[in-house]
């Protein structure tokens, strides 16, 4: 009997802990850092440097890049974009896309339902080819996703990485690293 006081003490410590509201977030990978903000947290290399900015509708966006190729690519390159109070959905945002890739000559290789922290989300990848100033041709990966959260917030989380380059192989720790914060 003595047993059964420690064993319900032991069984509320546990459900506890699974059932807590509050977790932690996935740590950064070794080698990275993150970047953080009220709607969203990432981790990208420690080698690369963030730089904000806007897009043509003057919604903020962020650029990560990677280090400079001897061909003038940056060896990798995280884009984020973000549009609050977004009004259509993300059926719309991926035709959008895909109408878009085709356009750039991009070869769609993958488009997918993901799951998100709750939010309806879609994973893209692409693979296209850039030239650059004095002719090189680099061709070039996309991976990505597509983010609509519960307070209409969309946020278009993309990955460039050149063939070639050192960025690929970081490419799913990046992405694996991407989380909604809460509240959003």
């Amino acid at each position: 009997m003595e047993a059964l006081p420690r064993l319900t003490a032991c069984a509320a410590l546990a459900l506890a802990a699974g059932c807590s509201a509050h977790h932690d977030p996935p740590p950064v990978p070794a080698g990275f850092r993150e970047y953080r903000t009220g709607a969203y947290a990432f981790g990208y290399p420690a080698g690369w440097t963030p730089h904000g900015g806007t897009d043509d509708s003057g919604a903020p966006t962020l650029d990560v890049d990677g280090p400079e190729l001897p061909s003038g690519v940056d060896d990798g390159q995280i884009h984020l974009a973000r549009r609050d109070r977004f009004t259509g959905g993300l059926d719309g945002q991926m035709a959008q896309f895909r109408g878009l890739a085709l356009l750039n000559g991009y070869h769609l290789t993958a488009v997918r339902r993901t799951a998100l922290d709750g939010a309806d989300a879609r994973r893209v990848e692409a693979r296209y080819t850039i030239t650059s100033t004095d002719g090189t041709r680099t061709p070039m990966h996309l991976t990505g996703l597509y983010v609509l959260t519960g307070r209409r917030t969309l946020l278009e989380f993309m990955i460039r990485s050149p063939d070639g380059g050192s960025a690929a192989a970081r490419v799913p720790a990046i992405l694996g690293s991407f989380r909604l914060r809460e509240g959003r």
